[in-house]
């Protein structure tokens, strides 16, 4: 068995920026999980102890490591699902971030601290990190939990001043239809070079990458909080899909099922948690 707990921060300033914290644990020496992680505009650090990272081209595999190993990785998941499997016991802590979120506690930008466009080892928090995740792990009070991380991130806060990319991802997350590379260039009254350039150095993707998982988000959004399960038919046009056909190619390039296979096999671990597909 695994346990898997999400903690929203206390802190309503970190909670513009920070999604939500959690910990995922196992003691099983024998526990076995594949997980499939889908694309998604949120981005994670994440702190396991115990455990090795073998990397492969369809994802990375967890394996039992000395006692008291601990690693801190950077994920952003923005093109196709990974696999990731979990072998043996483990702890990990997860920092979620909103777009941008991780942004205002980096002095470098984004691009320049995540070394891989996928998962990147992370040193930028040193030592702090390490030693604070450690008091995370041994605390079993839930609130306790919490108020170290937020702690940690408020005094780690320095802000992000390039308005022009916040304003970009503002107006992508937040309009009923999701704009177009032209009208967003435009809006902010620079060259779509410009526009490029920006959404690479503060997020590691690009326009269009960031507009696709963000559609995709929003279909998987729309058919979850129906109460009535809508037809896909439906949920394409409530999206901006041209049609059906446009629609299920879409998921199948992000996640590679049909959108069918894939509202069927998924689901949310915890409100407020991932999408996995086992």
């Amino acid at each position: 068995m695994d346990t898997f707990i999400t903690i929203k921060p206390k802190c309503k300033v970190l909670s513009k920026f920070i999604a939500y914290y959690y910990i995922h644990e196992s003691s099983n020496v024998n526990f076995k999980k594949d997980i499939i992680y889908h694309p998604h505009y949120l981005v994670a650090l994440n702190v396991y102890k115990n455990v090795r990272i073998e990397y492969n081209a369809f994802g990375r595999t967890y394996v039992p490591s000395k006692s008291g190993n601990k690693e801190v990785i950077l994920t952003i998941n923005n093109k196709t699902s990974k696999v990731v499997r979990l072998r043996g016991a483990f702890k990990k802590i997860g920092i979620i971030f909103y777009p941008l979120g991780i942004n205002h506690f980096i002095e470098p930008t984004l691009s320049e601290v995540a070394t891989n466009d996928r998962v990147s080892r992370f040193d930028h928090f040193g030592e702090d990190l390490l030693t604070i995740s450690e008091s995370v792990l041994q605390e079993s009070i839930v609130e306790a939990r919490c108020e170290i991380l937020d702690s940690f991130f408020n005094k780690h806060f320095k802000g992000l001043e390039e308005e022009r990319i916040i304003k970009a991802v503002s107006m992508i997350l937040n309009a009923t239809e999701i704009p177009r590379v032209n009208e967003l260039a435009d809006h902010l009254a620079i060259s779509r070079k410009t526009l490029l350039r920006l959404f690479r150095k503060h997020l590691c993707f690009s326009v269009e990458e960031f507009r696709s998982v963000v559609k995709f988000r929003r279909a998987l959004a729309a058919y979850e909080e129906a109460v009535r399960k809508p037809h896909l038919t439906h949920i394409a046009i409530e999206n901006q899909y041209y049609d059906q056909s446009e629609f299920i190619n879409h998921f199948k390039s992000l996640t590679g099922f049909n959108p069918k296979k894939f509202f069927s096999s998924t689901r949310q671990i915890q409100a407020n948690g991932p999408h996995w597909t086992f």
